[in-house]
């Protein structure tokens, strides 16, 4: 399918050519001053969408990025905050209802155009697509097995956490549901969360919390590796003073046992949607347990303390 430039009227082949192309901004239809969020543009492709002309949501999403992306080359703030408060969440329902029509082959087209490979810094569209990536990880895990979930939407998630920086704390949140693909015989997800521990524990900590919603025997092996690994060692302020990464990763089955869903993804109730329940093993239970009592964190606790009591 091809697609057509509505700034310059240029047709594309692959949306990866639509998005790369050099649009003259003197054929923009809006500039900062006149318009900072383009509204009507992106309000017209967004109703197109909804009427099911899916190619127009090939020309929102670049649309945004577009306008994104000149808000970030003059430094615009306000601009750039206001695009992302209207239309982040209306181009991820859009994409996310689309992808549920169409397919996984849908989706997987705009992961490739806008990959983190393609450019030097992240695509302004890169939290758009994570969302409806993780919802998609979610559903399928869900529904199918861990054995249906694309391995380039695995690889997707592995190449923003190999690049993500402290300041991209929107993207680092979109990485959380990367846990839901633990357990995949062709994309090692514990091996890359294990590697990144020792750099970022904090993007490790609600990724294996995900991971223990899907898996959750093979998330404690995950959780006991990190714990063991002498190379992983942090020490991490608190408002209860500073506590260790052991402390800090128990946080992780703490929150899935507990009665607070994770809200990422972003805008969706997906417990609710999927009517997942989640209970924990006795057995893993025990696991934790052990782990407490090894590492002298029940010294902390009420004598008769629960795996909720784990939480921070």
């Amino acid at each position: 399918m091809s697609h057509t430039c509505e700034d310059c009227g240029d047709t594309f082949e692959t949306l990866t050519q639509l998005r790369l192309h050099d649009c003259s901004p003197s054929s923009t239809s809006a500039s900062p001053t006149d318009d900072p969020v383009n509204s009507e543009q992106l309000d017209s492709l967004l109703a197109d969408v909804e009427n099911d002309d899916f190619d127009a949501l090939h020309q929102a999403m670049a649309t945004y990025e577009t306008r994104q992306a000149t808000a970030h080359e003059q430094d615009n703030t306000d601009w750039y905050q206001e695009v992302s408060r209207t239309y982040r969440e209306p181009l991820v329902t859009a994409l996310d209802d689309a992808t549920r029509a169409n397919g996984w082959e849908f989706l997987a087209e705009f992961i490739d155009a806008y990959h983190p490979t393609t450019a030097q810094d992240f695509p302004h569209v890169t939290t758009i697509i994570q969302n409806v990536t993780g919802r998609y990880l979610i559903r399928t895990r869900v529904s199918d097995a861990v054995e249906a979930i694309p391995v380039e939407a695995l690889e997707y998630f592995e190449a923003i956490l190999d690049d993500v920086e402290a300041e991209y704390g929107y993207i680092k949140e979109g990485l959380h549901p990367y846990g839901w693909g633990i357990g995949h015989p062709e994309h090692s997800v514990a091996d890359r969360v294990h590697d990144h521990a020792a750099a970022d524990i904090f993007v490790v900590n609600p990724m294996l919390e995900h991971a223990f919603y899907a898996d959750q025997h093979t998330a404690m092996d995950l959780l006991e590796r990190i714990l063991k690994d002498d190379a992983i060692q942090h020490t991490i302020r608190h408002p209860s003073g500073e506590i260790t990464e052991v402390r800090h990763l128990l946080d992780a089955p703490a929150g899935a046992a507990s009665d607070f869903w994770p809200t990422i993804p972003r805008y969706w109730e997906w417990n609710e949607e999927l009517e997942y329940d989640f209970e924990l093993a006795d057995d893993v239970a025990q696991r934790i347990r052990a782990l407490v009592r090894e590492h002298g964190i029940d010294e902390d606790l009420p004598e008769d303390w629960e795996i909720t009591d784990l939480t921070l």
